[in-house]
C-alpha cells in the first residue's frame, strides 16, 4: 500500500533505516527488490571524519597543520564517496533519504546538505542530537540550537527536510513546532542511542545492546499520536521497535506516514520487508480500506480525556493490594 511521506509518494510505509543495510548500492537494491517504501542512506557522520583524521596525525608533529589538512582530506573523500552513492542508488527505483549527523556549526550541515542535494537525494534526514554536558545550558537553549540548525539547512536545500529527535526531551511537541516554522516537513520519533554497560568487574564501559526489542514501540507510539494530533502539518515516521506486520499497523493507526525499521532486517533477513508489506495489506483487506489515508491515525490523541491515553503511572489500575 502506497503512503507519502515528506511530499513524496511512496510505494509502501516501510522505509529501511539509516544503518549497514543502506551504506551500499548492492543492499540498497536489495531492499527496493524486497518492496521497501523507500532507504534511509547510512548517515554522513560528522565526527567519524574528525576521529579518523586524529587517530592518523602523527603526534610528534608540533603544528595542527597536518591534522588540519587529514581533516579536509578525509571529509573531501569520505562526502565525494557518498555522494556518488547517492548517484548510483537513484536507479534502486525508489524515494533515496540521505542522512546527516553534524557536530559542529550549521554551517557545516549546509555544506553537506546542499552537495547532498545535487547528487540527487529525494530528501534529508537531519539526525541531530546535541548532548547536554553543560550544567549552566537551559533546555531552551538547547532547543534553539536544533532550530537553527533546521533553519539553516532548509533555507538552503530545497528537498525536504525531517528531523530525527531524540526521546528524552522535556516538551518534544514544542521543540516539533519550532522545526516546522524553520522548514522541516517531518519528523522520526525516535533516535535510538549507544547506551554503554558497566562491567563491575573489570570496572571498565562496555558496549549496550545496538538493537531494539519490539516492546520499545510503545514508547513511541504515545508520541506518535499527540505529535499527529497536534500537529497535522508535519509528517511523522516511527522508528525503535518495529519488528514485524503488527507494528506496522499500529505505527499507522497512531499518526505515522511511515515506519523505519532496522533490527528486524538485521534479525530476519531482508524478507522481513516484505512480510510486513504483506500483513499490512491483509490487515487492511481484512478490515475493508483500500488507502492508508482510510485509517492513518484513527488512533490518534483525539480524546484528551481518555485515561488510557493520559495515565503514566499504574497506581490508577493498581489502587490496592486486592488487585494483586
Amino acid at each position: 500500500m502506497k503512503t507519502f511521506y515528506l511530499g513524496l509518494e511512496l510505494p509502501s510505509p516501510v522505509i529501511v533505516a539509516s544503518s549497514p543495510w543502506t551504506a551500499h548500492a548492492d543492499t540498497i537494491e536489495r531492499c527496493a527488490a524486497e518492496g521497501a517504501g523507500a532507504v534511509v542512506l547510512k548517515s554522513i557522520f560528522e565526527e567519524q571524519i574528525l576521529h579518523q583524521a586524529a587517530s592518523m596525525a602523527d603526534p610528534a608533529v608540533p603544528t595542527t597543520d597536518a591534522g588540519e589538512y587529514l581533516e579536509r582530506y578525509l571529509d573531501d573523500a569520505y562526502r565525494a564517496e557518498h555522494l556518488r552513492l547517492i548517484e548510483r542508488v537513484r536507479r534502486a527505483g525508489i524515494p533515496i533519504i540521505a542522512s546527516l549527523n553534524c557536530i559542529g556549526e550549521a554551517s557545516s550541515w549546509v555544506d553537506y546538505a546542499a552537495d547532498i542535494e545535487r547528487a540527487g537525494a529525494d530528501a534529508l534526514e537531519l539526525n541531530i542530537f546535541l548532548q547536554p554536558t553543560d550544567r549552566d545550558l537551559s533546555a531552551a537553549e538547547v532547543e534553539r540550537s536544533y532550530a537553527g540548525i533546521v533553519k539553516a539547512v532548509t533555507e538552503a536545500v530545497a528537498i525536504p527536510v525531517s528531523v530525527k529527535l531524540p526521546m528524552r526531551l522535556t516538551n518534544f511537541l514544542h521543540l516539533a513546532d519550532a522545526l516546522l516554522a524553520r522548514g522541516a516537513r517531518g519528523v522520526v520519533l525516535f533516535n535510538r542511542f549507544f547506551e554503554p554497560d558497566i562491567d563491575v568487574e573489570r570496572m571498565v564501559f562496555t558496549p549496550g545492546d545496538p538493537y531494539s526489542q519490539p516492546t520499545e514501540l510503545r514508547n513511541v507510539l504515545r508520541s506518535a499520536a499527540l505529535a499527529v494530533r497536534a500537529l497535522p502539518q508535519l509528517d511523522v515516521a516511527v522508528t525503535t521497535g518495529v519488528h514485524d506486520g503488527e507494528a506496522v499497523v499500529k505505527s499507522l493507526l497512531a499518526g505515522a506516514c511511515a515506519v523505519e525499521v532496522c533490527t528486524a532486517i538485521h534479525r530476519s533477513g531482508f524478507e522481513a520487508i516484505g512480510r510486513m508489506n504483506r500483513y499490512l495489506d491483509g490487515w487492511a483487506e481484512r478490515h475493508g480500506f483500500g488507502r492508508i489515508e482510510e485509517f492513518r491515525a484513527r488512533m490518534d490523541y483525539g480524546d484528551p480525556a481518555d485515561p488510557l491515553a493520559q495515565r503514566r503511572q499504574y497506581m490508577r489500575f493498581f489502587p490496592g493490594r486486592e488487585n494483586f
